[in-house]
Order: C-alpha cells, then structure tokens, then sequence
C-alpha cells in the first residue's frame, strides 16, 4: 500500500505552513475531502496542529473545502447511483465525519435534493432485482434504507408500468 510522506520538520511556521498549504491543495485537487477528512491527512503527514488548523481554516475560507456542498454532493451521489434510501444515506454520511455546521444545515427537503425522487429510487431497485414481490425483495429494500412507504409506492408503481405494456 502507498505509505504517505511524511512533511520535512522545520521550526519555520511560515515554511511549515506553505509546505502544508501546497499539500493540502495537492489532496483536495484530487479528491473532495471533508474537513475532518483534510485535517487527518494533513496530521498523518507529520504537520502540526496548529499548521493544521491554520490551512484548513484558509481551505474553508477560500471555499475549497465545503463540508455543507459535499454532503448535499454525497447524499445525491448515494441516491442516484447506488440507490440507497434516505435511512441508509444517513448511516453513510455518519461515517464521512462531516462537520456538525454540515449535518445541521442537511435536509432532504432542501433545494439540492427536490428533484431525487426516493420512490422512484427505489422502484429502480426493485427493477433491477426482478420485481419480486415477496419478503426476501422487501428485506432487501428495507437494508438499502427504503422507507415501507417508498417501497408500496414503488410496488404500485411497478404494477401500473406492468398493466399499461
């Protein structure tokens, strides 16, 4: 596995500093990343806490680091392509360790997600398992975070697509 590099110490907090800054836009270049997510990097790289926390304040203030924008990103991502539902999104933001301004300021209600329709999600699930309908495919459905609502609705819309062919 690629083992990181770790910063070269230096006692100068300016050089410390652009050292870490450079990294920092190296790493959110590739790939967004959550706060929490920067600052680990960043620490595993050898820089210290208060260069750290210096960087990532610049990273939000200049908006390359958005945990807000991400996690509406991550939610919708979720949804579309793995078709999750809103349970199972919730549990798998839980575990990007998003900042608490983040999961304060997300909803699924919100502008960024009206136009995921859930049952329609979930109705492509159903599609792609077969269309079933018996309790394994409703298991199913309930582990991929589909609500019991979504997931009749999903049925009935399924029934409907079948009658009309």
């Amino acid at each position: 596995m690629y083992k990181k590099r770790k910063a070269p110490v230096t006692s100068d907090p300016e050089k410390a500093y652009g050292a870490a800054l450079r990294t920092a836009m190296n790493i959110v270049g590739y790939k967004d990343n959550t706060l929490n997510q920067l600052k680990t990097k960043l620490t595993e790289r050898g820089y210290s806490e208060t260069t750290v926390n210096d960087v990532c304040e610049y990273m939000t203030m200049k908006g390359y680091v958005n945990d807000t924008r991400m996690i509406f990103r991550s939610a919708r991502s979720l949804a579309l392509n793995k078709l999750y539902g809103k349970k199972r999104i919730m549990k798998e933001l839980a575990l990007k360790r998003f900042t608490d301004e983040a999961y304060d300021a997300f909803t699924f209600d919100s502008d960024e997600l009206e136009d995921v329709d859930f049952t329609e999600v979930c109705l492509k699930l159903l599609k792609k398992k077969g269309g079933a309908r018996d309790d394994k495919t409703f298991a199913f459905l309930i582990r991929y975070g589909h609500s019991v609502s979504d997931i009749k609705e999903a049925y009935k819309r399924l029934q409907t697509e079948n009658e009309d062919e």
